[in-house]
């Protein structure tokens, strides 16, 4: 009991923080529809798929790895196939990276760090939204923050011991998203830098080591190659093209898009590099990881720069990426500099005023200004399907062009609805003027696009036969009823 006492008294920050984590990531977690990609998990991994039709599912429909699918495959086969159990994987891996972030932020600085780090990481509202969506962006957080954090021991002591945990950590990353394949190579170029810059005497050793993490990490990865060489030939038609102010407004995604945090962050950040630019040249590698400002500036700037080249000239050269999820992974690097800036304030006073403004911001931005917890964010075709669902007495037709993801709400758990896939109102509405049969009642969902939109004969038509019944308009979802004079 005494040794409980002493751990939570030496670990209370960390631990009040986790609580706070907790709660602002399980509030109102039903309180989003399921909208369109989490409908793909629940599909994909629904509980009736064996792994290997999972995996047909996966390289047909989805541009993740295959482990997310498994780890909700199984929480689906235990718990059921709801939006709650969709969500709570998320929930614990989204607290889990909180941890994370204050153990990275603590080796790779210090304490203070690694706790205003995880202080900041539990209020943000791209976090947040992230552990409460079914998608495996949650779970990508985790575990790259792993890896970067069993990379940082690796190179602070090259042990056996921790290659294996960090090769170990470099492959489970690239089974959660394939974006991680930009932070390995980051991960690999450091260490080729670090391998080039030791005494000679050292370096065979040294680069022993560097290809049986190679190898585990190759062995990892295997079984995702044809996925990812699938992924490859795949082009984005729905992505924007980028724009000259896209990579800045997916900055601001990140730290909430409030003018005040973006100015505070500002001045955080032109403050680190103040704070790196007058550091002294180190000559050696044991320089470099010993000035921690100096090492945690190299260490960023490779893993922020790398993944935001690579994307930028795939957008520009190719298909484009520029869509904040694409970059989530510089979030955590963003995150780390704050921290070290605040840190690097001398005056406590100063330090703790500056944070606690922060923090109140980022509070008073998700509460107040966005009603982050009472505003709907995600397509609210949960809302459109129970219109149909509680006036529908006679089960009229159900017609939609999203027909995928309207089954689920219309067609899972013992419910049973005639949904028929159709472009569009207009369609249907010519096939009914072609063929009078299918003059019956009928509801028509969809979202996304302008279904009630006809010309003047077609509406005539809809209005001669059809009598507007129920209507719903929500956010990016559409329900009508139209009942048959």
């Amino acid at each position: 009991m005494s040794q409980f006492i002493s751990f939570v008294k030496s670990n209370k920050w960390i631990i009040l923080i986790l609580i706070v984590a907790t709660i602002l990531r399980l509030y109102n977690l039903d309180y989003q529809s399921l909208w369109m990609d989490e409908i793909y998990t629940l599909n994909v991994a629904s509980p009736k798929h064996s792994f290997s039709q999972i995996i047909s599912e996966v390289n047909l429909r989805e541009s993740f790895p295959y482990l997310y699918f498994f780890i909700m495959n199984t929480m689906f086969s235990l718990f059921g196939d709801t939006s709650i159990v969709a969500r709570i994987p998320s929930v614990i891996f989204g607290i889990a990276a909180v941890w994370m972030m204050y153990k990275f932020g603590k080796e790779t600085y210090s304490k203070k760090v690694g706790l205003i780090a995880a202080l900041l990481f539990t209020f943000n509202e791209y976090a947040i939204f992230h552990s409460q969506d079914a998608r495996a962006y949650s779970l990508y957080l985790l575990c790259l923050l792993f890896s970067f954090y069993k990379f940082v021991i690796f190179l602070k002591n090259n042990t056996q011991k921790n290659m294996i945990w960090f090769a170990i950590s470099a492959g489970l990353l690239v089974n959660v998203n394939f974006f991680s394949v930009l932070n390995v190579i980051t991960q690999g170029f450091i260490l080729l830098f670090v391998l080039f810059n030791l005494d000679k005497s050292e370096r065979v050793a040294y680069f022993k080591k560097l290809l049986v993490i190679a190898g585990i990490i190759l062995l990892f990865f295997i079984p995702n190659a044809y996925k990812f060489y699938l992924l490859s030939k795949f082009k984005s038609s729905w992505i924007p093209a980028p724009s000259n102010d896209g990579l800045t407004n997916i900055l601001k995604e990140f730290i909430s898009v409030s003018e005040i945090l973006v100015f505070v962050y500002g001045i955080l950040f032109t403050f680190f590099i103040i704070k790196v630019f007058n550091q002294k040249r180190t000559k050696s590698i044991k320089e470099i990881i010993d000035n921690k400002l100096v090492f945690n500036y190299l260490l960023i700037a490779a893993w922020i720069s790398f993944v935001v080249v690579v994307i930028l000239l795939k957008s520009y050269l190719s298909s484009s990426l520029y869509v904040s999820r694409y970059f989530i992974s510089i979030f955590p690097a963003i995150i780390l500099v704050i921290s070290i800036a605040l840190v690097s304030i001398k005056n406590i006073q100063v330090r703790l005023s500056f944070l606690a403004l922060l923090v109140f911001f980022m509070a008073f931005d998700l509460v107040v200004v966005k009603k982050y917890y009472h505003t709907p964010l995600k397509a609210q075709f949960r809302e459109a399907s129970d219109m149909v669902k509680f006036y529908n007495p006679n089960k009229d037709v159900v017609y939609t062009s999203l027909k995928y993801w309207y089954d689920y709400f219309l067609n899972n758990h013992g419910q049973k609805f005639e949904v028929v896939d159709k472009p569009n109102l207009t369609v249907l509405v010519k096939e009914m003027q072609a063929n009078p049969a299918l003059l019956k009642s009928f509801w028509i969902v969809d979202g996304y696009q302008d279904i009630v939109k006809l010309s003047d004969a077609d509406q005539q038509f809809l209005d001669t036969h059809f009598r507007l019944q129920e209507t719903y308009d929500g956010l990016g979802a559409i329900a009508r009823h139209y009942i048959k004079k």
